[in-house]
């Protein structure tokens, strides 16, 4: 992750840790059944784009839950999710977002 402005002494690091990755989301997962949890070292995806439904259920971190087929596909959407569950055949990418 950035450390914050240039800075020569990371000279070992990618041009992204040192200058930062650009645009809002810099890192995703794929979901496609199960449970996913996305807290501890997942925290801070803040985005689904749903390729294909299946099932799903995207929970919130403030409570309450989005049936995935809900959502409009192939658009992404902002949402704080803490966990997806209960989808088959389902293809959902989660976007982590810079903060």
């Amino acid at each position: 992750m950035s450390q914050g402005p240039y800075n020569p002494n990371y000279a070992n690091y990618s041009q992204f840790e040192r200058l930062g990755h650009p645009g809002k989301y810099y890192k995703s997962l794929t979901y496609s059944s199960g449970q996913l949890d996305l807290t501890g070292s997942n925290y801070g995806y803040g985005a689904v784009l749903v390729n294909t439904a299946g099932g799903a259920t995207i929970h919130l971190s403030g409570g309450g839950t989005v049936t995935a087929a809900s959502l409009p596909a192939t658009h992404v959407i902002e949402l704080s999710v803490s966990k997806i569950t209960g989808g088959t055949g389902s293809t959902i990418f989660v976007l982590k977002r810079q903060q």
